[in-house]
This record gives C-alpha cells, sequence and structure tokens, in this order.
C-alpha cells in the first residue's frame, strides 16, 4: 500500500451527510469512501483525456487520408469480403467451418 497523507478540506453539508452514511455502502471509514471516490475520478478523468487524445488524432488522420488519392483508392471496396490466398473467405466476425468432408 502506498504511503497516506492527512489532508483537511472542507466540503458541502450535503457531502457531509453522505459521507456520514459510509457504512451503509460498506466502507470501513470516511477515509477509505474518499480514497475510492477519488480513486474512480481519476480513472474517469484518464479515460476522457485518453479519448479526448484519441479523437483528436482521428480528425488528424482523417484530414490526411481525405486529401491522399492513394490512401482512398480502394474506399469504393471497403467493407467487401475478400477472399485470402488459403482460399478461406476474409472479413468475416462469424466463424464458419469451410472445410467439406
Amino acid at each position: 500500500m502506498s504511503t497516506m497523507v492527512q489532508k483537511k478540506i472542507t466540503i458541502k453539508r450535503e457531502q457531509e451527510t453522505f459521507l456520514a452514511a459510509y457504512k451503509k455502502f460498506g466502507f470501513a471509514d470516511q477515509s477509505s469512501l474518499i480514497r475510492a471516490a477519488l480513486d474512480d475520478f481519476i480513472k474517469e478523468t484518464k479515460r476522457k483525456q485518453r479519448r479526448a487524445q484519441i479523437t483528436r488524432k482521428a480528425e488528424e488522420l482523417a484530414a490526411l487520408y481525405g486529401n491522399s488519392a492513394d490512401l482512398i483508392a480502394f474506399s469504393a471496396i471497403d467493407g467487401d469480403d475478400f477472399y485470402e490466398a488459403s482460399g478461406h473467405l476474409g472479413n468475416r466476425t462469424e466463424s464458419h467451418n469451410w472445410r467439406r468432408d
């Protein structure tokens, strides 16, 4: 477990009432409830930051993709089935048994 530090915080009355019910939520004490809430907030904030970064990169790539004739040459067949060198139908999400017995 990592080192813990004490902090003095100011909260609203409604938050104080919620904290007072810590046992109802399965926490050993008010501090553990606050730590769990902060951990959830940190995870959610990081997820949003990653999502925003992915969105920015996708927008950058979309601009490049739309301006390059080399990159859009095969757009007309996007999503079409294709046959792999093994003779099996590719680009399928279902699993099939293609062998003939």
